[in-house]
Order: C-alpha cells, then sequence, then structure tokens
C-alpha cells in the first residue's frame, strides 16, 4: 500500500480495495464536516484538485458526482462547484407552528398568499372532505419562507364555510407580517381547533409551477406530504406540502418493543 500525501488536505490510500474517488469524496465531507469548507464556498478547479490530490481528473468528476448525489456539493454550469447549503431537519412526531420550526434553526420565518379564491371542488377534494359532488371549496396557495428564501409551497382546499373564515385570517396576518401555515390559522379564524391530522410523505420532482414558486430547477427534488385535517371525525383541510428536497429532511423516532 503506497500512501499519497496532498499537503494539508488529506491522504489518498491506494490498495486498499475502497476507489480512489469514494476516498476523495469522505474528504470532502470530512472537510466540510469541520468547517474547513463553508457554505456556499466554491471549490478549486478540476485541475487544481487532480494536482491536489495526485488523481486523475475521472477520479475527481467522480468523486464531485458522488458528493453531489449525497448533497455536500452543487454543481452550477459553467461557473463551478460549490459546497452546498445544509438540510433543515423537521420532525414528524410533534407539530410546530411554521415560525417555531424556522426560528429553531435560526431562520426568520415570512408567509406570502399565493393565491386564494372558491371554485367547484374537483372530485378527489370534495370526497375527501366528505362533501357533495360538485360543491364550491374554498383554496388557499401559501409560500414559506426562511430568510427570504422560499422553502414550502403549501395548497390547501377547505369547506367553503370554513374557507372564507381562514383567507380572511390568512389576509389579516399577511397584511400584519405574522409568519403562519394554515395549522396557525385556525385559532386566527376563530374556527375549532383540528384534533387530528392524518399525513403521507412521498418524493416527487419539481414541475414548472413549483420550480418557479421555490425558486429552484425543474426536476429538482420535492417532499411532498398530503394532509387531511379534521375537527373530531370531521375533515375540514385537504392539504399538500411542497418541501425543498435540498434544504428539508424530516425525522421521525418509532418504538421497536410492539413491532409486528
Amino acid at each position: 500500500m503506497t500512501n499519497e500525501p496532498v499537503g494539508s488536505v488529506g491522504v489518498m490510500h491506494r490498495g486498499t480495495g475502497v476507489p480512489l474517488y469514494v476516498q476523495l469524496e469522505r474528504l470532502f465531507r470530512e472537510k466540510i464536516t469541520a468547517g474547513d469548507w463553508k457554505e456556499g464556498m466554491q471549490l478549486p478547479s478540476e485541475r487544481e484538485l487532480c494536482d491536489l490530490f495526485q488523481v486523475s481528473r475521472i477520479t475527481v468528476r467522480h468523486a464531485i458526482s458522488l458528493a453531489e448525489s449525497q448533497g455536500l456539493l452543487t454543481r452550477v454550469q459553467g461557473v463551478g462547484t460549490f459546497v452546498a447549503a445544509g438540510k433543515y431537519e423537521q420532525t414528524l412526531s410533534e407539530v410546530r407552528s411554521f415560525e417555531k420550526s424556522l426560528a429553531q434553526l435560526g431562520l426568520a420565518a415570512t408567509t406570502a398568499i399565493h393565491s386564494a379564491g372558491s371554485a367547484v371542488g374537483e372530485l378527489w377534494i370534495t370526497g375527501t372532505l366528505r362533501l357533495p359532488a360538485a360543491v364550491p371549496v374554498c383554496s388557499l396557495q401559501l409560500v414559506g419562507s426562511g430568510d427570504g428564501r422560499p422553502l414550502v409551497f403549501y395548497d390547501s382546499y377547505f369547506p367553503a364555510d370554513i374557507g372564507r373564515k381562514m383567507v380572511a385570517a390568512a389576509q389579516k396576518a399577511s397584511s400584519e407580517g405574522i409568519p403562519f401555515s394554515t395549522l396557525e390559522l385556525y385559532a386566527m379564524a376563530g374556527v375549532s381547533r383540528p384534533t387530528k391530522i392524518e399525513q403521507t410523505l412521498e418524493a416527487v420532482v419539481a414541475d414548472e409551477r413549483l420550480s418557479s414558486l421555490l425558486k429552484i430547477d425543474e426536476g429538482a427534488p420535492i417532499l411532498q406530504i398530503t394532509s387531511v385535517v379534521s375537527t373530531t371525525e370531521t375533515p375540514v383541510e385537504y392539504r399538500k406540502a411542497f418541501y425543498r428536497g435540498d434544504k428539508y429532511k424530516f425525522a421521525l423516532e418509532r418504538s421497536l418493543a410492539d413491532m409486528v
């Protein structure tokens, strides 16, 4: 086994069975974790990385691709490679207000109303809300941001009577600069507080609309959480929340005591 020193950046080990590009990706990770490479910092060019680590350009490219797939680096076409921004972890085991969730991450939360209105509900919406087919429902779409950066898009539907109150509360909160998601609006609207939320999570990609709203590329990863919010056993809101996959990760702790 031969060690090749690379100054103060680390050591590459040949003959270990671990591909050099994997080792290089690990060195990238170590530098980022240690804080030596800061968020948004531009990496040296591929040629400079080759000289620095004494490896081939194809090894550097493979390592960068691997690091990019792990969310460590991001490439900007024609500009260079940068240290990616860290992800915000949000627990699924408890429900926190939008403002408090971001405050715990050191971010200032803001909410903007993208649209609000009334329309004849599609069958899948009225069915979920247990309403007669083709009755009017109220829609409310919000963009939640942290430090001015769009992070999540909320797309909610309500029975018309509740929805009108929710929209009015949203408009008032927005005019007063109060950050909110729809879950905070119930108290503001004077509507009975929900007692249950059923959620499913899936991975999707940004279409043209989401890329425009969240300021990301089309095809970028999105974490979609679909929620049915209920008061006792009556559904009062159907919501899809679209979180930027490059900014969010969700955590859940579960007991194994009752595993079946």
